[in-house]
C-alpha cells in the first residue's frame, strides 16, 4: 500500500505566487524522487496543505526532507502538522 504525507503549513504572502512557487519548485523535485505517485496542494485562508503519494516508507521519508528544504529556502511557511504514513486505503479511479 503507498505512503502519504500530509502537510499543513501556516504562510504569509501571495496566494498565487505561492501556488506558481510551490508547482515550479517542490514538483519537479518529487517527481524526480523515487517513488512519486502523486502531489497536490490545497489553500484555505493563510494555510496550505500538502498532500503527496509515495511507494515507500523510504520514499515519503525522502520527500519530506526535500520538502523541508526547499522550504526553508524559498517560502516564508511554517509547519502547523505533519503525517507520513501508510494508507489504510486508496482508490484510484479505473481509467
Amino acid at each position: 500500500m503507498p505512503y502519504g504525507r500530509c502537510v499543513t503549513y501556516s504562510y504569509r504572502g501571495d496566494r498565487q505566487q505561492l501556488i506558481e512557487r510551490a508547482r515550479a519548485g517542490l514538483l519537479p523535485i518529487f517527481k524526480q524522487t523515487p517513488g512519486f505517485i502523486a502531489y497536490g496542494v490545497i489553500l484555505e485562508g493563510d494555510h496550505a496543505v500538502s498532500m503527496s503519494a509515495w511507494n515507500s516508507e523510504s520514499d515519503a521519508q525522502a520527500a519530506d526532507q526535500a520538502a523541508k528544504d526547499w522550504v526553508a529556502q524559498n517560502a516564508d511557511m511554517t509547519v502547523v502538522s505533519s503525517v507520513i504514513g501508510d494508507f489504510a486505503w486508496l482508490e484510484f479511479a479505473d481509467r
